[in-house]
């Protein structure tokens, strides 16, 4: 009679002791017997020590999210009070029949509240049809086609320095364009949907 001797594997260690989880309490001296590699150092470190630095590298992740979230949190309740200033300041001349002089109020407001170093309002018919065939705000480098082929640089009094920016159609009026000189401003990447809102406001404040 022969007999057949199975390899045990790595995968069959990992299953064994997957399905046997009190194996360590039953050995508890192969926690300090065992060694392995501290990933940073090098050195030789036990099966409890490595347990305890991927309890703190946990942690520290843990720690890291905590913190961007409260940044982000703190971002999000400037961006709405600075939201709120600016609608309040559009309610207050939204009597103003001189469409001029709103829209230069409008654009005025924008670069002081929200710190954009350029906005204009391009409410010629060229825009009016580019914007009637936008499906929400754009957002990239100047040097983008769309941006090209658009035009919308020429609505800008200044545009020497204008490396990013943002294109927001309003409906029958034409296009809110924000320009940055930081390339970063406005990306191609980032969400659009604050944008969105904005340009619902300012659309409702210059149709009323």
């Amino acid at each position: 009679m022969t007999s057949t001797t199975h390899a045990i594997s790595e995968d069959d260690i990992a299953d064994y002791l997957l399905a046997t989880p009190d194996f360590f309490n039953r050995h508890a001296e192969l926690l300090a017997a065992v060694q392995l590699t501290h990933p940073h150092s090098g050195r030789a470190i036990s099966l409890a020590d490595r347990q305890i630095e991927l309890q703190r590298e946990r942690y520290k992740q843990l720690e890291l999210k905590h913190g961007n979230l409260l940044r982000l949190g703190k971002e999000n309740v400037a961006l709405a009070g600075k939201l709120h200033q600016w609608m309040v300041g559009l309610l207050a001349h939204a009597g103003n029949s001189d469409k001029l002089v709103a829209t230069e109020q409008l654009c005025t407001s924008l670069q002081s509240i929200f710190d954009v170093p350029e906005a204009a309002l391009d409410g010629s018919e060229a825009a009016r049809d580019v914007a009637s065939q936008m499906a929400g705000p754009t957002c990239g480098l100047a040097a983008e086609t769309f941006f090209q082929n658009a035009n919308v640089l020429h609505a800008l009094p200044n545009t020497a320095n204008v490396h990013s920016l943002a294109v927001i159609p309003l409906p029958h009026v034409g296009l809110l364009v924000l320009a940055s000189n930081d390339p970063n401003r406005f990306t191609a990447e980032m969400g659009t949907e604050f944008l969105t809102r904005l340009g619902e406001l300012a659309h409702a404040a210059l149709v009323v």
